[in-house]
């Protein structure tokens, strides 16, 4: 009797396991996904990989068009030969013209689909995200774009960022997102920058200077490069910078009327480049250049958040800081404050490393 029972068991999970298994030649996988305004209908364009002979790899397009978003994959499905499967989706790419139209439906429907992994990136395309995904297909690397963003958010100057922690920006009363932003540069998709969005609609972009900021501002990273353009003596220079560590600081006050917020950067750098008339070897301009630094970021930070008031957007959290020290927060009033909000910059700058010369 218990053998019987312990077979039959066993025979229904083997079955539910043969249910859900896909051969890989019989699927298509799509790694990437982007979605435009086109005309009065949205744009789908898919990318796929198809594996040859000795581990080559091809990268295939499909398109389609719909007056609905969730009509898009069904769309693409007819043009397949194997089922679509998204669940190894890497990157949703949004071209700039629907995206500030709002990309709201598009992530209600993301959130809800239970296959798609919460570590896959979002993007936004600065013409058309059809025109990214094509520029890629030539490199016949699968999951080029998507890993794209994760190497320069743990190397470069993008904070951190996936699926996860852009809903979790997007339904915050205390903090706005914001998705890498691509460009074509010689024919290839570059990472530019960072798309601001406030309620769920693309506001306006920033450089990777601007963005290594808001990077420090959040993550505390360990990571990025920065450069700043100097003039002394009617002669103009550089100095390239990489960071080791940066903490940022925030003391808030008179959270009950417009909040004062104090922020206290510091950062500890390898300096990568400087003009000839910089003696970094004997360390006598050390000094120097680190004033040069900081005054240079105690400008930019209080520029930057200037810029973002005048967007209205708030990728930096304030909302949420004032949040956590203010019972009587109202996330109406806090918007009609924003815009007035009072900050000031310290920054202090230690040069760790003169990679010039060292």
């Amino acid at each position: 009797m218990n053998s019987r029972f312990f077979f039959a068991i066993s025979f229904i999970v083997f079955l539910t396991g043969c249910e859900n298994e896909r051969i890989i030649d019989q699927v298509q996988i799509i790694e990437s996904i982007g979605y435009d305004q086109h005309e009065d209908e949205i744009k789908g364009t898919a990318i796929y990989p198809t594996f040859t002979e000795k581990g080559q790899t091809q990268l295939n397009i499909l398109t389609t068009k719909s007056s609905s978003y969730d009509d898009i994959l069904p769309r693409l499905n007819t043009k397949s030969a194997h089922p679509i499967e998204v669940g190894q989706l890497r990157l949703v790419l949004f071209g700039k013209k629907l995206a500030k139209q709002g990309i709201n439906p598009i992530i209600e429907s993301l959130k809800r689909d239970p296959v798609v992994g919460s570590r896959m990136q979002l993007g936004i395309a600065e013409h058309t995200a059809e025109n990214i995904l094509i520029s890629g297909k030539n490199t016949n690397f699968p999951f080029h774009l998507g890993d794209k963003i994760n190497q320069n958010i743990q190397n470069g100057n993008l904070p951190k960022m996936n699926l996860h922690l852009f809903l979790d920006n997007f339904y915050s009363k205390g903090k706005d997102p914001c998705l890498p932003y691509f460009t074509i540069e010689e024919g290839r998709a570059h990472v530019n920058g960072l798309a601001l969005f406030k309620n769920g609609k693309y506001i306006n972009h920033i450089n990777l200077n601007q963005s290594f900021i808001v990077k420090i501002l959040i993550d505390g990273a360990k990571n990025g490069r920065y450069q700043i353009k100097i003039n002394e003596n009617k002669k103009n220079g550089f100095i390239s910078l990489k960071n080791l560590g940066a903490k940022a600081h925030y003391t808030i006050s008179q959270t009950d009327q417009v909040p004062n917020i104090s922020i206290d950067l510091t950062m500890n750098t390898q300096i990568k480049d400087v003009p000839p008339w910089f003696n970094v070897t004997a360390n006598k301009d050390i000094p120097k250049m680190e004033k040069i630094i900081n005054d240079h970021f105690n400008e930019e930070v209080q520029q930057l958040i200037s810029l973002f008031q005048e967007y209205q957007v708030d990728p930096i959290g304030f909302g949420e800081m004032v949040r956590a020290k203010s019972r009587k927060w109202n996330y109406v009033r806090f918007q009609d404050m924003y815009p007035h909000l009072k900050t000031t910059v310290n920054t202090k700058v230690n040069i760790i490393q003169t990679g010039v010369g060292e």
